[in-house]
């Protein structure tokens, strides 16, 4: 088994060695001792090591922290942070990197050794999520796609056929149906795309953070415009019913959007026209609760069980369905937000669906949120996770 590959980048000479010698009477293999920047990223390209050991404090224009963002955004190897500082600021700047660890000198060698570890098992674990995913999409990614897509050519193969031959009304009822095919395709790409910035954002712990300490938003200002959009794509106004209570939820707009118009198109398309579909929030001991109920096909145990795990579900119960990787990413966005998602469901008799979120304190509706906002993050579908780096892996 080889010995894991280490770069120490320290610009006191006897320090590095030091740490050299600690390194090796451990069993790890040390690449080389660098004492700037630039010299680190040279290294780190040249001989890829496993794990980085970097000082805050070192020679040339950028500083260990600069430096090591530049390592996880280029290379994604984890990076440990060696210093003999420990203020907020600095700390603060460090904690926007998320490096793997973060020792403070003088240390013992036992101490380096367990952060390196634990540095270690944290990055590979994120990698298996990451290949995971990749393996997802490539299974599914074809699948979903195509469905769409047959119906688009469809349509296009008899507008071109039969075009001079059909009537204005044919023509615009095909073209309204290719509509819905390019609707439908660009849905699903929004949907994997989302679902690929979502793990990269669990595995993120800074920017997790963030993005729960982010914006509020007032479901009063969002839940009737959503549910009378979706009622209305299925022309079904007249079933959707609305007992709503007006809370700030801690969750931004786009986010709660989301989840809504996931769930609310899943209860229309699964039911029948003249069915209800019911849609009730309310708070219960400081948890905000959302429940939407329909009348329709439902879901078995196994399916709702699946729920999650996307590359699991099977394709017939994807053609039956379709609604594996919406309910996964609604869950998933709801876990983010310490919330939890709960389905009972009875076969073609009702299914419920219920979203609950902890909300801090309750004051009214305007204060909370304004107590609650933060403009740091405007579009949490995409801003949290911009950096090119961790989205270019589906490349």
């Amino acid at each position: 088994m080889q010995p894991i590959k280490i770069l120490v980048t320290e610009d006191e000479i006897l320090i590095a060695r030091e740490i050299e010698m600690a390194l090796q009477d451990l069993g790890y293999s040390v690449v080389g001792l660098v004492s700037d920047g630039e010299a680190a990223l040279a290294k780190v390209a040249e001989t890829k090591p496993d794990l980085v050991l970097m000082d805050i404090v070192i020679q040339g224009e950028q500083d260990g922290i600069e430096t090591a963002q530049r390592i996880r955004n280029q290379f994604q190897i984890p990076v440990i942070f060696l210093t003999a500082y420990a203020d907020a600021d600095t700390l603060q700047r460090a904690k926007v990197t998320e490096p793997f660890g973060y020792v403070l000198k003088p240390f013992q060698p036992q101490e380096l050794n367990i952060a390196i570890q634990v540095a270690l098992v944290r990055h590979n674990t994120e990698q298996f999520k990451l290949a995971m995913l990749r393996n997802s999409i490539t299974l599914s990614l074809p699948h979903e796609i195509n469905t769409p897509l047959h119906g688009l050519l469809g349509f296009t193969d008899l507008l071109l056929r039969y075009y001079d031959s059909m009537s204005k009304t044919e023509v615009l009822e095909t073209l309204q149906c290719m509509r819905t095919s390019v609707v439908g395709l660009e849905r699903i790409c929004q949907n994997f795309l989302l679902h690929a910035k979502l793990e990269v954002l669990a595995s993120r712990p800074q920017t997790l953070k963030n993005l729960r300490q982010g914006e509020a938003c007032l479901t009063q200002d969002v839940i009737p415009s959503c549910a009378e959009k979706q009622a209305s794509l299925f022309k079904r106004q007249a079933d959707l019913s609305l007992d709503l209570a007006d809370f700030a939820v801690p969750m931004s707009e786009v986010y709660f959007r989301k989840i809504l118009e996931e769930l609310l198109n899943n209860a229309f398309k699964f039911s029948e026209p003249g069915s209800l579909v019911s849609v009730k929030t309310e708070l219960q001991e400081q948890t905000f609760c959302l429940a939407i109920t329909d009348q329709g096909i439902g879901m078995t145990a196994d399916q709702i069980a699946l729920i999650g795990a996307y590359m699991q579900f099977e394709r017939a119960q994807l053609e039956q369905q379709g609604v594996g990787l919406g309910l996964a990413l609604v869950k998933r966005m709801v876990e983010l937000h310490y919330g939890t998602l709960t389905i009972t469901s009875a076969i073609e008799e009702q299914t419920t669906v219920v979203v609950q979120l902890p909300i801090p304190e309750i004051h009214s509706a305007h204060s909370a949120f304004s107590a609650m906002s933060n403009p740091l993050i405007s579009h949490p579908l995409v801003s949290p996770i911009e950096e090119s780096s961790e989205s270019d892996f589906l490349a």
